[in-house]
C-alpha cells in the first residue's frame, strides 16, 4: 500500500512538472504574431491565441490586453480579429475560448455561465502576468458584445485590470432577460418579469433533467437565418452562420445549454459599476446598433474617465468584422489604451 501511495505521489509530481515545463517551453519560444497557448481555469484547460507585436522583445515591458469573446463566441471569431489588430499596434493581446466552448475543456458544452466566465477572465489575467514582456501593472480588458458585461464585472472585482474598453457592448443580462428581445421571445408572454420567470422555468427544468439523466437540453444561442426573429437576430445569423465572414468556424457551436440560462442572467454589472471608479472606460458602439442603449446606460453610471464613441452607420454586428468599421474601432482603441496604459 505504501509503495502504491509513493507511486501515486511520484506520478502527480511528474504530471505537474511536465505541465509547467510545457507551458514554460511555450512561453520561452514565443514569436511575433500569433502563438497557440493554454492555461488553467479551475483545473480545466483553456485554449488561447497570444498575439505579439511585430517587434516583440521578451525583455521589454509592454502593456497587455485580454480580449473577451461575445456570448457563445470563440477566439477565432471577432475577438481574434481585434486581438491581432491591436498586437500590430504594439500591445500583447490574448483571445481565448471560455470553458465549454471551442477548443477549451469543460462539460456540459456551451455553458453561458456568467460567474464561470468571469473566473476564466481572471485566470486569463493571471496567465498574462506570466508572459515575458508583459508589464503586469499595465493590463487592460476589451469586451465584445456580452464579453463587455463579463469584462466590466471582472474589472469591478479585480485590481489587476487598469483600463477597460467595450465594442458593441451587451452589459446588463438581468435587464436583458426582461427586455422581450431574447432569442426565445416568441415562446414568452406577459410583462418583462413574467418573461424572465418563464426563462428561469426553462432553465430549472433543464437543470433537473441533467441532474437525473445526464442529458443536456440545448437551445439556440444564435437562431438560423429566416427564423423571423427580427433584424437583430437576422444580422446575428449573417455573421455566426456565415463561413465567408468567419463566424461559422469549425469549432463554433451556435447552441446554448439551457441549464445555463439562469447563470447568464445572474450578471448585471452596471448595478455596481461605481466600484470600478478610477479605471478608465471606453464604450464603442455603432450609431445604428439596437444594443447601443446598454453602453450608454453604463457610461452614464461610470465614475471617472469615461467616453462613448459612436461609429457612424454601423449596426451591432458590423463592428465584428467589417473592415471600414473595425478600422475605426481599432484606431480609437489604440489611442485609448496608449493614453491609459503608457
Amino acid at each position: 500500500m505504501q509503495t502504491l501511495n509513493r507511486l501515486s505521489i511520484l506520478v502527480a509530481i511528474w504530471f505537474i512538472a511536465v505541465t509547467f515545463s510545457a507551458q514554460g517551453n511555450t512561453l520561452n519560444n514565443l514569436k511575433a504574431g500569433k502563438n497557440k497557448v493554454s492555461f488553467k481555469s479551475e483545473e480545466q484547460s483553456i485554449s488561447a491565441n497570444l498575439f505579439l507585436p511585430p517587434d516583440y522583445d521578451k525583455g521589454a515591458s509592454l502593456p497587455a490586453i485580454v480580449v473577451i469573446t461575445p456570448a457563445s463566441g470563440i477566439k477565432e471569431q471577432t475577438a481574434g480579429i481585434y486581438a491581432e489588430r491591436l498586437a500590430q499596434k504594439g500591445f500583447i493581446t490574448l483571445a481565448f475560448d471560455h470553458r465549454t466552448f471551442g477548443e477549451s475543456e469543460g462539460v456540459p458544452r456551451c455553458m453561458e455561465n456568467g460567474p464561470m466566465k468571469v473566473e476564466d477572465i481572471k485566470n486569463a489575467l493571471s496567465f498574462m502576468g506570466t508572459v515575458p514582456g508583459v508589464n503586469p501593472e499595465k493590463i487592460a480588458e476589451l469586451g465584445i458584445c456580452s464579453g463587455a458585461g463579463y469584462a466590466i464585472e471582472t474589472a469591478c472585482f479585480d485590481a489587476r485590470v487598469k483600463a477597460i474598453a467595450t465594442v458593441s457592448g451587451f452589459i446588463d443580462f438581468t435587464d436583458y432577460g426582461q427586455s422581450g428581445g431574447t432569442q426565445y421571445m416568441y415562446q414568452l408572454s406577459g410583462d418583462g418579469i413574467k418573461q424572465f420567470q418563464q426563462q428561469m422555468t426553462l432553465a430549472a427544468k433543464a437543470r433537473q433533467k441533467y441532474f437525473e439523466t445526464g442529458e443536456v437540453i440545448y437551445i439556440d444561442a444564435i437562431p438560423p437565418k429566416g427564423s423571423k426573429m427580427g433584424q437583430f437576430w437576422e444580422r446575428a445569423a449573417e455573421y455566426y452562420h456565415n463561413p465567408q465572414r468567419g463566424g461559422a468556424f469549425k469549432t463554433y457551436n451556435p447552441k446554448r445549454a439551457a441549464i445555463s440560462l439562469d447563470t447568464r442572467y445572474f450578471v448585471n454589472p452596471s448595478d455596481h459599476i461605481k466600484l470600478m471608479r478610477g479605471k478608465p472606460i471606453l464604450a464603442i458602439v455603432g450609431s445604428k446598433a439596437l444594443t447601443a442603449y446598454y453602453s450608454k446606460k453604463t457610461i452614464a453610471k461610470a465614475l471617472g474617465k469615461k467616453e462613448l464613441f459612436e461609429i457612424t452607420g454601423a449596426h451591432h454586428f458590423d463592428l465584428y468584422d467589417k473592415t471600414q468599421y473595425v478600422d475605426q474601432a481599432v484606431e480609437k482603441l489604440s489611442q485609448f489604451y496608449h493614453t491609459t496604459l503608457l
